[in-house]
């Protein structure tokens, strides 16, 4: 291999010897390699890469034929810009750094000499476009030369392509990526670094700054607060959210919102804060957890209080007949997780994953492993912007024994009753834009 190489670098030399047409093969080769093979063989020049141009990892193939020496060191600059690379000289020596770019800027032309191929064999079309601000095809140079396009498309361009590259503002380049790539094919958008390289007709790429400019807004925030209220009632067998549900309406006139169903309520007229201070002055509440997060909309939130707790995972033998055991941290205590949707008209669309869980050890089964007791809901809802959510059905009863007596009797002779013990777990939630978001 190091044998084949040599001949490549070597090879241009002797025909620059005798004058005679250069034919150059380089496969997959690194920037250093090439400026070894070109300015240091072919042109007898001294270079200097500066960290910028090495950073690229740009990997060039070339196949070139008949090419006279008075036409390398135009087709050599030609070739490193195509890959966002300049080169100047100074005092005999080539300098070698990245090309600047700005959005939408139009970038010259190269044009190669006649019987000339060249190929990039970059790991996307984003490295080979991305110093590229605007690409014209030049018949016999571009066509089916480079790849355009996600991965899997392997077709070359077509000879009306032009490609740019966009400058997101608001947005991720990968989210943009998709979207333009959903609406107008997988070779029409892809990502290069925190850029998009477009590519297609004049008309095609029209609209895609359109479509680009539509969607390219920050996203607005999404103000979460979550709390999880354990309701105990003795004396009636109704669900925990609808005694939640009376106590607020008794205290402050809370109406029911969007949302009215045996599990699930919401409130308006109120905010997050009145609720959770009205619930603490009756003791039937007990507030197990206080939670608030804000992110972007879209974006998963997640609350967690707790910890991670050793469990068994599987068990086996190893190479000496020793037992092993495979163990995975498990979470527990109470977690909720929310993915938030504005949407229009004021409201927004909650998926909410919550639970409250421990762990206990194990009567039976995997020994040294403890079980995980779990008290869940997952649903999805849609509330108007601000509304309290009152999320139940997480409902559980026990029977509590108690007994009374004289002390210096014997205990079978006192008095013993049972008391039901009625608990409903009642996840409240509150989403809301801030007003700040709006303006961003």
């Amino acid at each position: 291999m190091k044998k084949w190489l040599l001949f490549l670098l070597l090879s241009p030399c002797l025909a620059m010897a005798n004058n005679q047409p250069i034919a150059i093969n380089l496969s997959s080769a690194p920037l250093v390699a090439f400026a070894q093979a070109t300015y240091k063989n072919l042109l007898e020049r001294d270079f200097v890469i500066a960290p910028d141009a090495l950073a690229l990892d740009r990997k060039i193939s070339v196949s070139v034929r008949s090419l006279t020496p008075q036409q390398l060191p135009v087709f050599i600059e030609g070739v490193l810009a195509d890959q966002g690379i300049s080169s100047e000289l100074r005092d005999g020596v080539y300098y070698l750094r990245a090309a600047q770019s700005s959005r939408f800027a139009q970038a010259p032309v190269v044009s190669p000499p006649p019987e000339v191929t060249t190929q990039s064999v970059s790991s996307s079309a984003a490295a080979l476009f991305a110093p590229l601000n605007r690409l014209k095809p030049d018949e016999g140079y571009f066509d089916g030369g480079y790849a355009s396009g996600g991965a899997g498309n392997t077709s070359g361009r077509r000879r009306d392509d032009e490609s740019e590259v966009y400058a997101p503002a608001g947005r991720s380049a990968d989210f943009l990526v998709q979207v333009v790539a959903a609406a107008f094919g997988p070779r029409s958008a892809v990502a290069a670094g925190n850029q998009i390289v477009l590519t297609g007709s004049v008309s095609e790429l029209n609209k895609m700054r359109i479509l680009l400019g539509a969607l390219d807004q920050l996203p607005r925030m999404v103000d979460v607060s979550a709390s999880w209220v354990e309701v105990t009632d003795n004396a009636s067998s109704g669900r925990g959210i609808s005694i939640m549900a009376s106590v607020l309406g008794a205290k402050f006139g809370a109406s029911l919102g969007s949302v009215n169903s045996a599990s699930a309520i919401s409130l308006r007229g109120t905010n997050f804060q009145l609720v959770i201070d009205a619930l603490n002055t009756d003791g039937r509440f007990k507030q197990v957890s206080n939670s608030r997060i804000v992110g972007d909309d879209y974006q998963k939130m997640v609350l967690t209080v707790g910890d991670e707790t050793p469990t068994i995972a599987s068990t086996g033998k190893d190479n000496s007949g020793n037992s092993v055991q495979n163990i995975v941290y498990r979470p527990s205590g109470v977690i909720v997780d929310v993915l938030p949707k504005i949407l229009g008209s004021g409201k927004i669309n909650l998926a909410i994953d919550g639970q409250i869980s421990s762990f206990k050890p194990t009567a039976s089964g995997v020994t040294g492993s403890p079980t995980l007791i779990k008290r869940q809901v997952k649903t999805a809802v849609t509330v108007n912007d601000g509304e309290v959510l009152l999320i139940g059905g997480l409902n559980d009863a026990q029977t509590v024994d108690s007994s009374s007596g004289f002390s210096f009797l014997p205990s079978s002779w006192a008095a013993r009753s049972g008391t039901k013990l009625h608990t409903d777990l009642v996840l409240i939630l509150s989403a809301q834009v801030p007003r700040t978001s709006e303006k961003r």
